[in-house]
């Protein structure tokens, strides 16, 4: 390809269509298909470390954290509370 007829090695838009167009080695890309790609790398980066914390954290109640406390702890009132809220 000539230097005026490059296009986007991902969806063939020319370089006259197009804001941005990187190269690389063998190959180019828009700045469409650059911001397509950053949100499919976003939603599957973020998305599984998300599920797959909240499938195997289960969260208990600050009461029952502070229950559960009571029987291992004695006095301490206020830190039992402190931490069975903040957990």
């Amino acid at each position: 390809m000539t230097k005026n007829n490059v296009a986007c090695s991902f969806c063939g838009r020319k370089k006259v269509d197009t804001q941005l167009l990187i190269a690389g080695l063998d190959a180019h890309i828009c700045d469409k298909c650059i911001e397509q790609a950053h949100g499919i790398v976003v939603e599957e980066v973020l998305k599984p470390e998300e599920s797959e914390l909240s499938d195997s954290v289960l969260l208990h109640k600050p009461k029952e954290i502070k229950d559960f406390l009571n029987q291992y702890v004695i006095g301490q009132y206020a830190a039992k509370r402190v931490l069975s809220v903040a957990v």
